[in-house]
């Protein structure tokens, strides 16, 4: 079954490939034209022709032969043209049955012929289609040859002297039908059908060498042996012969020689490395290696249509690496993917309308001073910068995350203990999905999430803090794309 759809294939490229030479990208160039040389032995068929097989003792049907010359053109790897000349002679005997009267016209006589043809041929190298083995380039082939063409001749008809023997005496037939008895310097000129097999050896990349048989009918005339109508049909000659190629051009290879298996298997494992690449993927990232803009992305991170890491605040520090995922768009960060924060306030640049703060002031969200004074009226804003950020929680959870979560609680704690009077109220939030009760349950193990890690990590009191839960009534954002930020702690001084 499987050869059966090879060859259906291949049968599919030679059809494509009868109409161009190379469709391939990295175009192979070949030698498509040769000249050749031929000669060898012919033999007629006719009226006069001692038997039907076999061949008259004592004649001269063995003594005739031709040559000529050739010139290839191969479009492709099956199908070729040739175009021939040769020229030849024919001859034949034929002697009365013995016992029967020798009266006949067509008993007792002998003819020769000198001939030349003209012939345009169609070559099929049919051994390509066959040729098993598909990763070695062949030696031999074999083809068909047909064609057609005219054939130019001269014939005379002689009757023999002496009926043992070849001698010939008065011409009694000519084929340009002249009068009896002289000898005919007319050409005839009937179209010929050539029809043959050959096979052929490689000598070298340059040179070949050939064995072939061409029958040659004549079906619009019978004037060959210079007899009409005597019983035989149309006349018709075969020519066996031998030839010597050679082919012209530049380079290596030449197109008959190809083995369209190999080229057929080769493009097969092109398309076997494609389905390979398509299916490969390295890094498991669930994008194929031959897509991907990232090759080594680590296990379980998530990535877009390409391969790459998602980076969803566009600030050029995928997610995985992002210690704040929710940076300002167009914001400045370093290379943790944190905004910058130029007067070591605690707030970003980007959020801060008071770029300028004094070293040791605590600011508020918005990077604003606030002034905290005890009872007797003195500031105590003589700390350093403290800062009341937002904590982001994954969905559905309310664990501590170290990348988003651990330094922005690093810095409350700090503002908490540099201002001993301070109380912070913990307000935890929700997204829309999901029961409005779940959410507000959600939120408020957010918010304590966050004091019991105050409260163990860097041992602040307890009761400096308070706990509320919104739920998903204070929305930050209200895009179905940013619901990540509603997900949050905030931290309200009080």
């Amino acid at each position: 079954m499987r050869k059966s759809l090879l060859l259906v294939v291949l049968s599919v490229l030679v059809v494509g490939t009868s109409f161009g030479q190379d469709g391939s990208k990295t175009k192979r160039k070949f030698n498509y034209f040769a000249i050749g040389l031929h000669g060898g032995w012919t033999q007629f068929y006719g009226d006069i022709r001692q038997y039907d097989f076999g061949y008259a003792k004592d004649n001269s049907e063995w003594a005739n032969g031709g040559g000529g010359l050739f010139i290839d053109y191969q479009l492709n790897s099956v199908i070729g043209f040739r175009a021939n000349v040769q020229a030849g002679t024919l001859g034949g005997i034929k002697r009365a049955p013995s016992g029967a009267s020798g009266n006949s016209p067509n008993n007792n006589v002998r003819f020769k012929s000198l001939f030349i043809d003209y012939t345009i041929n169609t070559t099929v190298n049919f051994v390509n289609l066959m040729y098993s083995d598909r990763t070695k380039d062949r030696l031999f082939t074999s083809y068909i040859i047909g064609g057609v063409g005219f054939m130019s001749f001269r014939s005379n008809k002689y009757r023999l002297e002496d009926t043992n023997s070849q001698n010939a005496g008065d011409v009694v037939g000519t084929s340009s039908s002249v009068v009896a008895n002289a000898e005919t310097k007319k050409f005839t000129t009937e179209l010929v059908i050539p029809a043959g097999l050959g096979v052929k050896f490689r000598l070298s990349r340059r040179f070949d060498l050939g064995l072939e048989y061409t029958h040659r009918f004549t079906p619009a005339g019978d004037k060959l042996d210079a007899t009409v109508g005597g019983g035989k049909g149309s006349d018709s000659y075969g020519y066996f012969d031998l030839y010597f190629a050679i082919k012209l051009g530049k380079q290596t290879h030449s197109k008959e020689w190809v083995n369209p298996f190999q080229a057929l298997n080769q493009n097969m494992a092109d398309l076997q490395a494609n389905v390979d690449g398509l299916a490969k993927d390295q890094d498991g990232d669930g994008v194929s290696d031959i897509f991907d803009k990232e090759e080594n992305t680590p296990a379980d991170v998530a990535v877009d249509g390409s391969g790459r890491s998602l980076d969803t605040d566009g600030d050029g520090v995928p997610d995985y690496l992002d210690a704040d995922p929710f940076t300002t768009k167009g914001a400045r960060v370093d290379e943790n993917g944190k905004e910058l924060d130029s007067d070591n306030d605690g707030v970003a640049d980007s959020q801060d309308i008071e770029p300028n703060t004094a070293e040791g002031a605590l600011v508020n969200f918005q990077g604003k001073t606030i002034n905290l004074e005890s009872a007797g009226g003195e500031s105590t804003t003589k700390v350093s910068g403290g800062a009341l950020p937002s904590i982001y929680f994954k969905v559905n959870s309310a664990r501590i995350d170290y990348w988003s979560s651990y330094d922005r609680l690093a810095e409350v704690a700090r503002m908490m203990k540099e201002n001993s009077s301070a109380k912070m109220k913990v307000v935890g939030h929700a997204d829309k999905t999901g029961a409005e009760d779940y959410n507000e349950s959600l939120a408020e193990k957010r918010a304590q999430a966050a004091v019991d890690h105050l409260v163990k990590i860097y041992g602040l009191d307890a009761g400096r803090f308070s706990i509320a839960s919104e739920g998903e009534a204070n929305p930050l954002s209200v895009s179905d794309e940013a619901l990540n930020v509603n997900r949050r702690v905030d931290f309200i001084l009080q």
